[in-house]
């Protein structure tokens, strides 16, 4: 006891009045309980978003998804993203009644369901590595669901339009970049390996700045299903993502907001390009820098 007084006493003297007071955490994540259309679920709540999930670790490994891709969203964007529920289901989805869906509409947020994937195994036990972001990887269709509402805030649409019809808006490569880099979040190695690998199977950039695909088929492009995608769907995603790592570095990046403003204004691939800062213009300069790029990427 005299010895904690003597501490006390030479940390006035230095000038130290400052001391460590435990703060009770008044609702810890995942912790709040709330009913959901009629079913007792654990939430988390923020102005940002919301996440409503079976358990706790559920709630909290989707807030750690979500609030990685909302700060991703606005570095690319330079905007606020737009405000979703995640609904986390384990294997189904309940149908919502009127009044709920209206209550999430009243206060500004879009709906967002989310099937856990199937073969997923729930772990005895949470670890560092087993909770925080991990079990449930929303992250990659929170993006998409991102990508819809942009669209559809900046084309003003009246009346409902499905996700699809608002993604259509987007080439395929500029929505699987944005799935990786949003739902992702990671370091790059491993799409880059995998391109070094089948680099004679890359699409010439003069294709696949341009190539249209259904948006009903972006899940594959989900880097979470990276084993369940087909080759095609693998080396689309991971080339896209690349390339868009590659303007990011070079331009900065908001260089991909602005992409995607133009999609959605109509505007042609030679005037998005024209706007480069630090690259070149053309498409085959262009190309060659991102080959050499790719060559020389270490991480």
């Amino acid at each position: 006891m005299k010895f904690l007084l003597l501490l006390g006493a030479v940390a006035s003297l230095n000038g130290c009045r400052f001391w460590y007071k435990p703060v009770k955490v008044a609702n810890a994540i995942g912790e709040e309980k709330t009913v959901l259309s009629g079913d007792t679920v654990r939430v988390h709540r923020e102005a940002r978003f919301e996440v409503y999930g079976p358990t706790p670790e559920a709630v909290y490994d989707g807030y750690e998804q979500m609030n990685r891709a909302y700060r991703a969203f606005e570095r690319y964007f330079g905007s606020p993203a737009p405000r979703i529920a995640a609904v986390l289901s384990v294997d189904s989805m309940v149908p919502f009644d009127v009044a709920t869906l209206r209550g999430f509409r009243d206060r500004g947020f879009t709906v967002m369901r989310y099937v856990r994937p199937r073969g997923f195994r729930q772990p005895q036990r949470y670890g560092t590595i087993a909770y925080g972001g991990v079990l449930w990887p929303l992250a990659p269709t929170a993006a998409r669901t991102m990508l819809a509402l942009f669209a559809q805030s900046q084309l003003q649409l009246d009346g409902y339009r499905s996700d699809t019809t608002a993604l259509e808006k987007y080439p395929a490569w500029f929505r699987a970049a944005m799935i990786h880099l949003i739902g992702e979040g990671g370091l790059p190695l491993q799409d880059l390996e995998y391109l070094r690998e089948k680099r004679g199977g890359m699409m010439p950039l003069r294709e696949l700045l341009v190539f249209q695909r259904s948006p009903a088929s972006d899940s594959l492009f989900d880097p979470s299903r990276r084993n369940d995608a087909d080759e095609a769907s693998r080396l689309i995603g991971a080339e896209s993502t690349a390339f868009a790592r590659f303007l990011v570095e070079k331009e900065g990046p908001v260089v991909l907001g602005r992409f995607a403003r133009g999609y959605l204004s109509g505007r042609s691939l030679t005037d998005l390009l024209a706007e480069l800062n630090n690259l070149p213009h053309e498409l085959p300069e262009l190309e060659t820098r991102f080959k050499l790029w790719l060559d020389n990427r270490e991480t």
